[in-house]
């Protein structure tokens, strides 16, 4: 498959660098430079704007799902005093859900929602909420182990990692453990690989922020509560395709892909697909096979996160609403 380059990125002194497993301090630094000139630049242009993440919904053979077509996917859209991002798609005794952040503008935490789509994956009824916390919720990641379905939101202010089991789906779901535990933690997906459990997130560690880096655990149970570091973490130090930004999963030819966000424009400004072709405990390399910016495909401000299951594809967008909305 041929591979889509990340167009030249539309901001001041833009720069497009050859990609690279991590990068060196000066190009950090170039990098880091054109972040803040892109964030100026939309701090004037944005005035009197409201940022609103939305979802992408269609239906999607697994044979495409590695070069998704998300301009031709329905938008769903929230109302207008909140936004919805971050979502995931399960389908469970013949229904079929997608469950994501909603955020309400008013109180600046997000909590876990759920809609029903139909066969068409249209949506069905009105969102409700599964799982609401004192602190913010996003990001809820959905596996299946042991005939339980199990969902690991990201809480990132607690400093931990935590695992809620589904008591009666999709509506109830039971804290069961905490994985990780000690260090803030974001976009946290769990797949297994050559007979291990593999925890991929992003996280801080010293002058490095969520948006740049890509951290890897290990362990030997989907449920276990000691997680080994890899070796060479953070794996991937690079605005560009660090973060996670989606289910990291096996196309029909066998292949382990991962999205991953563009985060040099704007926070969650693109999206790519990469193949891991090497990951042990000693090692990691990925090479990008797919890449989109939510501006190109929709028009859209941001395009940062897709997921799959059961001939469903989900992915969001973010556009401006005029800030009096709020």
């Amino acid at each position: 498959m041929a591979v889509n380059e990340p167009h030249q990125q539309k901001c001041p002194q833009a720069v497009q660098e050859p990609v690279y497993r991590s990068m060196n301090i000066w190009q950090r630094w170039r990098q880091r430079r054109l972040r803040r000139a892109c964030r100026k630049a939309d701090k004037l242009e944005n005035r009197g704007w409201l940022d609103q993440w939305f979802l992408l919904v269609g239906l999607c053979s697994s044979d495409v799902r590695s070069a998704p077509r998300p301009e031709t996917m329905q938008p769903i859209y929230p109302p207008d005093q909140a936004f919805w991002a971050d979502p995931f798609v399960w389908m469970r005794d013949g229904r079929r859900f997608i469950f994501f952040e909603e955020l309400p503008f008013a109180t600046q935490k997000g909590h876990i929602s759920a809609l029903e789509l139909d066969d068409q994956a249209r949506p069905i009824g009105e969102a409700f909420p599964v799982i609401e916390e004192p602190y913010h919720l996003s990001y809820p990641f959905l596996f299946e182990f042991g005939g339980d379905l199990y969902m690991m939101p990201e809480k990132q202010s607690t400093n931990r990692l935590d695992l809620y089991r589904c008591t009666a789906f999709p509506h109830s779901w039971s804290r069961e453990l905490t994985l990780i535990e000690g260090m803030p933690i974001v976009d946290a997906n769990l797949f297994e690989h050559e007979g291990r459990w593999w925890l991929l997130c992003g996280s801080k560690q010293q002058r490095s922020s969520f948006n740049e880096t890509l951290f890897a655990f290990f362990a030997d149970h989907p449920l276990s509560q000691n997680w080994t570091p890899h070796l060479h973490n953070p794996l991937v130090r690079d605005f560009r395709r660090a973060r996670p930004g989606g289910r990291v999963f096996r196309d029909d030819a066998g292949r382990l892909l991962r999205p991953s966000q563009d985060c040099v424009r704007r926070y969650g400004y693109g999206l790519g697909i990469s193949e891991v072709t090497l990951l042990s405990t000693s090692g990691f390399q990925e090479r990008p096979i797919w890449y989109a910016s939510g501006e190109d495909l929709g028009g859209w401000r941001a395009m940062h996160h897709m997921d799959w299951h059961a001939g469903i594809m989900v992915m969001d967008a973010q556009r401006l609403l005029p800030a009096q909305d709020k």
